[in-house]
């Protein structure tokens, strides 16, 4: 049973209170309970609990102002006993406007060789160290971020590790606590620099253990920020990183190809290394696939061309790993006609893939780059040069937005990468730079956590896949977790692509079929990215499609990304919880909530989770059955739907009426649809956005009968229209 914990009420603010004592021990109390306290602080084979690395000096008390604001500051430096000179210095950072913010940071005024021996840890330094036992009497529960598309993954703070550029970042949390007070640690600058490492009796973060050696002036900053609430604590430490890295979060409606429903050619898709015809190419199939749509009246306003379209150096293999590009261009089998050409006969707005570069590739053979090169791989030693290149070399492609897949290939294939402590995060800054200077935005397939981690340094990282590859994972579909981590980021998350209609797809790469497209879609469009179906001609079904945008293709989403409501992270395992909310919050109604639940629970158990003011003056409308009832009615307010799942909007009830807003579309009340809501005495007023021959149903109810009644808007001409509903 859930609970609609985007309606609860707001939680107090977080204050962590940092304590160094004369010795560099330290502790952290959150409102006034120790939640965490130090360990070890270590650099290669030294170590502050071995006894051969030491404090030199008492703790430094200083001040400062960074990105963050104004800090008061203590600082300590660490060395060899037989010798004076500083190895590292390590500083405390507490801000006085914002006492839930510490940010850690270790400097190294020298060079450290990190070739010799060292400490058996995924970090060859450790600060902070937090020892294990610490905490609330009853124990701290926590979760990471692990893997590919990284997955939420639950823990203790007795059992917590950290995984190959994953575990971060760490959300540490009180579940026995009805507030759920939580803190969140994390990389605050130069991620793919950065590791956690875990060890019996300690947990900590420093730099990658990979590394060769730390240059001189390093500095490696770790964040750690405190909320009531498990989402509000997520947003609160992305706002940090954030504001730390001056990027703003992107618009949901970014620019075309963010704002819209896009064909793709992903993995799994019809069209992924298939035309349908062997002996028809791209060229000459494509053009009768947007004819189809268009005779359909689908409205799809960017494409996107998978791997399929440039040369690699290797054989692909089913699941679309494989050969390494050699030149980021059409083959001439593809598209005859080339790039340039295709475009001119699709006429769209293009999000295209690449992969790992090839130790064989033009660009190396051919270019004045210099690169690191191994058996599969290959990365520019220059990367900001090379991609500020690159990037002018797809004029008349249509080219708006660049997919990068395969980074975790990318970054384990190339020993420099690991080895060379700047450059994995000079890659990527270089790819976002590229980009950005040629008015690209870039997508991350494939990436570990640490890379959405940097990606959130840069404006031109707009969004990253949340999931694995269209029909190659058991939970493809479910991107709530993931979610909760990219957006906190800035990050918009990417469902990908899938099949809108439950038709076997003969003649595609997957024939399927989808037995849960709603689901599919219904992922898609609260995700806020781009929605994205993959079906082959003759097979699209137009209806569901239509159901998730506007008249113009202009997907109508919520106001922000999915994500699990709180009452999952009381839970042992929060990541097997397949429960998401989100919301629209409308200009004179206020918020109307979307609930999925792929389980066939009712909403009944959710009410105690309301305050008693709110729960009495919401409506519940399950979309599948169209029964609209009050919050406080009987279970079967959320009989799941014909694929099994729930899908419920939560509207405010004000004055006996109700705003039920476009009820057959997936997000009912978006606010790219309604600009404003009047409500008062059962009289229901809004002004609709529409589309010049968009014909909108509108609907509305009163308290006095719950009999729902819906009208259509015409519109003539695009614009706004004030529209009476009761």
């Amino acid at each position: 049973m859930m609970a609609l914990a985007l309606l609860s009420a707001p939680a107090a603010a977080a204050t962590l209170k940092l304590a160094v004592a004369s010795d560099a021990s330290f502790t952290i109390e959150f409102d006034g309970t120790l939640w965490l306290s130090g360990a070890e602080v270590a650099l290669a084979a030294l170590s502050s609990r071995a006894g051969t690395l030491f404090p030199l000096g008492a703790p430094r008390a200083g001040s400062g102002r960074d990105a963050l604001g104004a800090f008061d500051s203590t600082a300590v430096e660490w060395g060899e006993r037989s010798s004076n000179r500083t190895l590292m210095r390590t500083t405390f950072r507490t801000y006085p406007s914002d006492p839930a913010t510490i940010v850690f940071e270790q400097y190294f005024p020298s060079e450290v060789n990190l070739s010799a021996a060292r400490l058996s840890l995924s970090a060859a330094t450790v600060f902070p160290g937090f020892a294990r036992n610490p905490g609330p009497a009853d124990g701290l529960r926590c979760f990471a971020y692990h893997s590919l598309f990284p997955q939420m993954k639950s823990c203790t703070v007795a059992d917590y590790a950290e995984s190959h550029q994953g575990g971060a970042p760490l959300a540490i949390y009180n579940a026995s606590d009805a507030r759920l007070p939580a803190v969140v640690f994390s990389p605050l600058n130069q991620p793919k620099a950065a590791h956690f490492a875990s060890a019996a009796g300690l947990f900590g973060a420093g730099v990658k253990a990979t590394a060769h050696s730390i240059p001189a002036g390093w500095r490696q900053q770790f964040l750690l920020t405190a909320a009531y609430g498990i989402n509000r604590a997520m947003m609160a430490w992305g706002e940090r990183m954030l504001k730390h890295a001056g990027k703003p979060r992107p618009s949901l409606y970014l620019d075309v190809t963010h704002s819209t429903i896009g064909f793709w050619t992903d993995n799994g898709g019809y069209y992924h290394y298939s035309t349908g015809n062997a002996s028809e190419s791209y060229e000459e199939v494509l053009p009768r696939v947007k004819a189809y749509h268009e005779a359909e009246g689908v409205p799809f306003r960017h494409w996107q061309f998978d791997s399929w379209f440039y040369p690699k150096d290797g054989a692909v293999s089913p699941g679309g790993g494989g050969g390494a590009v050699t030149n980021w261009t059409a083959m001439p089998s593809v598209f005859p006609s080339g790039m340039a050409g295709i475009q001119k006969l699709l006429r769209m707005p293009m999000v295209m893939h690449n992969r790992q570069w090839s130790s064989q590739s033009d660009y190396i053979k051919r270019e004045k780059f210099k690169w690191y090169t191994s058996e599969c791989c290959a990365v520019p030693q220059d990367p900001p040069a090379f991609f500020a290149w690159f990037f002018t070399q797809q004029q008349g492609w249509g080219l708006t937005m660049y997919e990068q897949d395969w980074m975790n290939k990318e970054y384990d294939g190339v020993a420099a990468l690991q080895t060379n402590l700047s450059l994995a995060d000079l890659w990527l800054a270089g790819m976002a730079s590229g980009a950005a200077s040629s008015n690209r935005t870039v997508q991350y397939c494939m990436p570990y956590a640490h890379d959405i981690l940097s990606g959130a340094a840069h404006a031109a990282v707009t969004n990253a896949r949340a999931t694995s590859d269209y029909f190659h994972a058991p939970h493809q579909w479910a991107i709530g977790g993931t979610a909760l981590f990219y957006w906190s980021l800035g990050i918009i998350p990417f469902k990908d692509g899938f099949y809108s209609s439950t038709r076997r797809q003969v003649g595609g790469q997957t024939v399927g079929p989808e037995t849960n497209p709603d689901r599919e879609i219904l992922m898609a469009v609260l995700s806020g990215a781009m929605v994205a179906p993959m079906d082959g001609i003759g097979l699209l079904n137009a209806t569901r499609v239509l159901a998730s945008c506007r008249a113009d293709g202009y997907v109508l989403k919520p106001d922000r990304p999915l994500s699990p409501p709180d009452v999952c992270f009381t839970r042992q395992a929060p990541e097997d919880c397949f429960v998401y909310t989100t919301y629209s919050d409308v200009q004179g109604l206020g918020r109307v909530a979307y609930v999925f639940m792929n389980t066939p629970e009712p909403l009944t158990a959710a009410l105690a989770m309301l305050p008693p003011s709110a729960s009495a003056d919401h409506a519940v409308y399950n979309w599948y059955t169209g029964t609209l009832s009050p919050l406080r009615a009987s279970s079967s307010v959320l009989q799941p739907g014909y694929e099994g799942h729930s899908y419920a909007v939560v509207y405010p009830v004000v004055e006996g009426a109700i705003f039920l807003g476009e009820r057959h579309k997936y997000v009912t009340a978006s606010t790219l649809r309604f600009t404003n809501v009047s409500m008062g005495a059962r009289r229901v007023s809004a002004t609709v956005v529409g589309i010049q021959g968009e014909n909108v149903t509108l609907c509305a109810a009163s308290t006095s009968d719950w009999i729902v009644r819906c009208s259509v808007v015409a519109f003539d001409a695009s614009g706004a229209r004030e529209v009476d509903l009761l």
